[in-house]
């Protein structure tokens, strides 16, 4: 998994995700969110336009950081799901838990 941390021009904590979110790479995954909270962003921001696979540890691990960001005064929203993770977030019914952003969006 690759993660790369920004800040937008609004404040939220971006996380660019890359690659799989599995029980290998939650913790990496767990921590950077956290670690991106603690600046109290407006919003925490998961691009997850590069995931190639994710699993139920890795629904799991959106679904605490999504409490995460609650606990910490902010929200969670969903940048660019890739189509493997739009369907999974369909079909759980997550996609209505979250904000989902596009670029088409912006």
């Amino acid at each position: 998994i690759g993660i790369t941390t920004s800040t937008d021009p609004d404040q939220r904590a971006v996380l660019q995700v890359r690659g799989a979110i599995d029980l290998q790479t939650r913790e990496r995954l767990s921590t950077a969110g956290r670690t991106a909270l603690e600046g109290r962003p407006t919003a925490l921001v998961l691009d997850l336009d590069e995931i190639s696979f994710i699993d139920s540890t890795g629904i799991g691990t959106l679904i605490e950081l999504g409490h995460d960001a609650d606990d910490a005064g902010s929200s969670l929203v969903i940048r660019n799901p890739s189509r493997r993770v739009m369907r999974i977030l369909e079909m759980t019914g997550l996609d209505d838990a979250w904000r989902i952003e596009t670029d088409e969006d912006s």
